[in-house]
């Protein structure tokens, strides 16, 4: 019995070790791979290598937007909540702030861009992950040995825009100054070099900045010139006048009548703002007469007006490179009413973009080549080390050479004696369309009192070297585009030929020649100190200053008026919230007093009539209590 038993737990522990023994045979072996994968994905990870973001540069390779290594608060991303730990991100920086903001865009948390550039452009810029592999143990020690298992991240490629940063801050600092004067909703603006197509500056005002994404206008982050769809207007009068000329259906001497500003065409009546007799084409432009192109346009067949208006590049969109960009409204010829024919010719009826509205003037300013709009000049390493260069493209041709001339010499009348010739000057000659139209609503009707304002403009005339388009949304004061936006052309220009790096500058000084003895002053209110002072000195004026402070306030003598150069130019300077003086010039004494009420001055006058004559200046800084003397008289 006992040997029994003892044989019994004898097969019994034999059995044990046998199925043990075919435990580990079945891990070891039949099992192997499997459990090697398991202590492998459990001790060895894989750690993405972020390959650095690509720079974006200006035309002069100056850095708009670049990477830094900032340290993050506590509780930032989830990281060190509580703990007081500090880590650190590598995030975009843009170190000209709101510098074309819009235009740039900005990049999210998780490295890939969100806005603007940045998002159109990410694939190029953001570049290629790397990986390594690191094995730890239960204590996330590291071990070596698998060190070489890893695959180098690839950096993305730097981008070269053709944006010039020093015209791009000209240009918002003007716009901005437009704007608030204008008391407008927003404003945009665009500088085209327009052989090329190249995008010299794009500026967008209320400002947007990348790097703290604050800005008390829920659209600011919008690049409107490329994303607002708005009626032009009487701007569109320049390609209806193109089309015309080039089908040779019309002349610039020819007359029409402008019906005394007043013109029936079915059940609608169309006006001008200034009623008009019988005028000649050339006249109809300067004056921009609604109603002398309205009848001009029904010399054109619907389909060749059609055919010209799509060849310009409307109702399609440019292919500029940026996001969000609109097509425009062109409603096919079948749509077309008894009058959209004549509501067209002279920018109603019909929607585009600012960057359409600019493409299609080069198209006049060039001679008749519409260009494929570039803002991307090229890529290069991180060494500056060309990778590819984006050539400049022409979509077609549009017009003869000869009637680009034709069309230029009109919009040139328009700044010598028409709309817009309060912004003329003697230093160079200068070319343009105003244009004023009322918005429209979400259910398409115009709402009274509402405009876009704007002005296309193009210097020098002969062979312009820049187009420049400026839009007014909503201006609250200086509704037409001939007072609000085409000033912001004139101080666009005015900068850039104070300043000698531009070939422009040189050919206005060549033109004028260096020994003139006067010159005509600018309009400098607004403009910041250092700024003024600069661009006086680089326009050969003497300058002195009354104040202090960081912006102008005030100025003697006014703007527009010609002096010799010898003759110094005061400036009365302060700071933004410092109450001035207002101009009270030609103001009977009652609207004088009822301007000067809320500033508590001691006023003194003299004469009888209207004001001709104020102290302190326009602009000034004044405090309570301060003296004031008023002159009146007679003017003339």
């Amino acid at each position: 019995m006992a040997n029994q038993r003892i044989i019994t737990l004898g097969v019994l522990f034999i059995l044990a070790w046998l199925g043990m023994i075919a435990r580990v045979a079945y891990v070891q072996v039949i099992q192997s791979g499997y459990y090697r994968a398991l202590a492998y994905s459990q001790s060895v990870h894989r750690n993405v290598l972020a390959p650095k973001r690509g720079e974006i540069l200006d035309k002069d390779y100056q850095k708009l937007v670049v990477n830094a290594d900032v340290e993050l608060e506590p509780g930032d991303d989830g990281v060190g909540s509580g703990n007081g730990i500090r880590a650190r991100r590598i995030t975009r920086v843009c170190p000209q702030g709101t510098l074309a903001g819009q235009v740039l865009g900005t990049v999210g948390k998780d490295g890939y861009g969100q806005l603007g550039l940045e998002y159109f452009l990410d694939k190029e810029l953001r570049g290629t992950d790397g990986w390594k592999y690191f094995r730890h143990d239960v204590k996330n020690r590291y071990y070596p040995g698998i060190g070489d298992q890893q695959k180098e991240a690839v950096n993305g490629l730097n981008v070269v825009l053709t944006l010039d940063g020093k015209l791009q801050e000209v240009v918002e600092r003007a716009l901005e100054r437009g704007v608030q004067k204008a008391g407008a909703k927003q404003g945009v603006a665009l500088v085209v070099e327009p052989f090329s197509g190249d995008i010299l500056a794009m500026a967008n005002y209320p400002f947007y900045n990348p790097n703290t994404r604050e800005t008390g206008n829920v659209d600011a982050w919008k690049n409107q010139a490329v994303c607002k769809v708005y009626e032009p207007g009487s701007t569109f009068k320049s390609f209806t006048a193109s089309a015309l000329l080039e089908e040779k259906l019309i002349k610039l001497t020819d007359t029409l009548d402008g019906e005394g500003g007043s013109y029936k065409i079915g059940s609608e009546v169309i006006k001008d703002s200034h009623p008009l007799g019988r005028i000649s084409f050339r006249d109809a432009m300067a004056f921009s007469s609604n109603i002398c192109f309205a009848k001009a346009s029904t010399r054109m067949h619907s389909e060749t007006f059609y055919k010209y208006i799509r060849s310009f590049g409307f109702g399609m969109k440019s292919g500029v490179g940026l996001p969000a960009e609109e097509s425009g409204v062109l409603k096919s010829i079948s749509e077309w009413s008894g009058r959209t024919q004549q509501t067209i010719a002279f920018g109603h009826e019909i929607s585009a973009t600012p960057m359409q509205l600019a493409m299609a003037f080069s198209a006049i300013a060039n001679g008749g080549l519409l260009m494929k709009p570039r803002i991307v000049k090229a890529w290069v390493d991180a060494g500056g080390r060309p990778v590819e260069e984006i050539p400049t493209r022409t979509v077609r041709r549009v017009m003869s050479e000869s009637t680009s001339v034709l069309v230029k010499s009109m919009l040139h009348a328009v700044v010598e004696y028409g709309t817009a010739m309060d912004i003329k000057t003697d230093r160079i000659p200068l070319a343009g369309k105003t244009g004023t139209a009322e918005k429209l609503d979400a259910t398409g009707h115009y709402v009274h009192g509402l405009f876009n304002s704007s002005f296309v403009g193009m210097v020098p005339v002969d062979r312009p070297e820049f187009v420049c388009l400026v839009l007014i949304d909503e201006p609250a004061t200086l509704k037409y585009g001939g007072q609000s936006a085409a000033p912001i052309f004139r101080e666009i220009v005015d900068r850039i030929l104070a300043n000698p790096d531009y070939p422009l500058a040189r050919l206005a000084l060549a033109e004028s020649g260096k020994g003139r003895d006067t010159s005509v002053v600018p309009d400098l209110l607004g403009y910041r100190t250092v700024d003024a002072v600069q661009f006086l000195s680089g326009s050969g004026l003497s300058v002195r200053t009354v104040g202090s402070g960081d912006i102008v306030l005030g100025q003697d003598p006014k703007p527009g008026v010609r002096v010799e150069a010898s003759h110094p130019v005061v400036l009365a300077i302060g700071f933004q919230d410092a109450h001035v003086m207002p101009d009270l010039n030609n103001n009977t004494l009652r609207e004088a007093l009822l301007k000067l009420k809320s500033l508590g001055l001691e006023i003194e006058y003299t004469g009888s009539g209207r004001i001709i004559r104020q102290e302190p200046m326009v602009g000034a800084p004044v405090k309570q209590g301060q003296k004031c003397v008023l002159t009146l008289g007679w003017m003339g």
